[in-house]
Formats: C-alpha cells, structure tokens, sequence
C-alpha cells in the first residue's frame, strides 16, 4: 500500500520540465560568492588600515627630517639658514689689531704645538710658565711696530678736548671682533677728521706705533665668559699700546694710505 504513493510522487518528478529560461544556479556557487563577497570587505579593510599606517609613516618621515635639518643648521629657528661663519683673520698685523692677535697665535702654535701640562703637574705647569713668559718677551720686543689702521670713531663715547689735546675712542674691526683703543692727538691733528664742525662718523686712517704688552696669566687657561682681554692662547693675554701719530678720512678701499712725512714706511717694525 505504501509503495504505490513513493512510486507516483517519483514519477512526476522525473516527468517534470524546467521552465524555459530560468537560470540553473547550484547552492554551491551561491555560497562561493558570498564567500568572495567576505573576502573583498576583508581586504578592502586591510588596506584602508595600511593606507592609515602608510600616511603615519610618512608623517613621521617629515617630522624627523625637519629635526635632522635643524640639528645640521645649529638649531636654526623659522627656516632660516644661518649665516656662515666669517673668515679667519689673516695673521698680518698691518690690518689692525685681530691680525696683530693672529700673527701672535700663529707664533704660540709653532712655538707649542701641544697642550698645556695640567696644573696637577706642578713642575711640569711652572716649566711651561716660564717658557710662556720667555714667549711673551720676544713678542712684545719684535712686534713693535709703525702701523696704519682703519677704524671708525667711537660714537657711544664723546670726543673730550682737555687743554690742546684730544681724546677720542676708536673702534677696530677685524673679523667678527672689535677692538676699541683710547687715544690722544693734538687739537690741529684731530682737525683733519673734523667736517662742518663735527668729527666724522666715517672711516678713518690711524697712523701709530704699537706696542704689544702681552702677558702671562697663570690663574687664566681659557677664555672665560666674558673675554674683556683678548687671548693669545691659554693663559697668555693679549694687550698693547697704541701710540698715535696721526688721523686723516681712510682712502677708498682700493686706494693706498699715504704715508706721514718723514717718518717710517707703515707697518715696518721700529728700531
């Protein structure tokens, strides 16, 4: 009895069509899809998350360049680059006092090529000392000298007249330093520098005998913070006088400063 029902429902399935046109999808590629459906959200995702970590990086990348670049540049601020260091001053002292400085430690270099001894080294400190005084006393004997110099009046300090002498401030650029040297001439040599009733406040030729008063300073092995005496090299101090013979405008840069009647050539060494 229960055969005949499974042999009929058997045979209208064999016996019935698909209609024509209707597509023949398998569960199988209908569960593929969606798998490949996952796959793109996944990877689409992966990428967005490298894409962020990508523009971290490179955010990074400018942030540490720009710290590389500032440290190269000495921790300049702003962009700006900063201005090279100047020149070293020539070791000529017919420029002025940086070249008198320089021809100096030029000598001290060639004369002690090494470091200082320690001061824990007792003899060995008191041995160097008095090789420095030895130094300081030929420098200040053959670097006497007939100099002509270019400087500029010193307009922070006044001109003071005091009887028929004059005393006046110049200033001395040689390199990134200045030197300002007090000096008194005559009332009729400092009219040569005087125009419309006033000094000038352009440059000027200074004419003098300089004479070196370097010294040795035990209690001095470097330049300190404030270095109000210049130094030849550790514990040896740089001083001298400056005994001037004239004043008249500086030349143009091109030009040669004429030389004072009947006396020495400029910058020869005096007798």
């Amino acid at each position: 009895m229960r055969i005949a029902p499974i042999a009929a429902v058997a045979a209208l399935l064999t016996s019935a069509t698909v209609p024509a046109g209707a597509p023949v999808v398998p569960q199988a590629a209908d569960q593929s899809a969606a798998d490949l459906r996952q796959e793109i959200d996944r990877l689409r995702r992966q990428l967005a998350d490298s894409q962020a970590e990508l523009d971290a990086a490179k955010a990074r990348i400018k942030e540490l360049e720009a710290k590389l670049a500032a440290a190269a540049s000495g921790g300049a601020r702003g962009g700006e680059i900063p201005a090279p260091p100047p020149p070293p001053v020539p070791a000529d002292p017919s420029i002025g006092p940086g070249g008198l400085l320089a021809s100096l430690q030029a000598d001290y270099l060639a004369a002690f090529p090494d470091d200082p001894p320690s001061r824990s080294a007792q003899r060995l400190f008191e041995q160097h000392l008095q090789a420095l005084r030895a130094f300081a006393t030929r420098a200040n004997r053959d670097y006497v000298r007939q100099v002509t110099w270019n400087g500029q009046l010193d307009p922070t300090i006044p001109v003071r007249a005091n009887g028929r002498q004059v005393g006046f401030t110049v200033v001395f650029r040689n390199g990134a330093r200045e030197f300002r040297v007090p000096a008194t001439v005559s009332q009729g040599t400092f009219e040569r520098i005087v125009a419309n009733g006033q000094p000038t406040q352009g440059p000027i030729a200074v004419t003098a005998v300089v004479t070196p008063r370097v010294r040795v300073n035990a209690d001095r092995p470097d330049r300190g913070a404030f270095e109000s005496i210049p130094m030849v090299a550790p514990y040896v101090e740089f001083l001298y006088d400056l005994d001037v013979k004239s004043v008249v405008p500086a030349p143009p840069a091109d030009a040669t400063v004429p030389a004072n009647p009947g006396a020495p050539a400029g910058n020869a060494p005096v007798p």
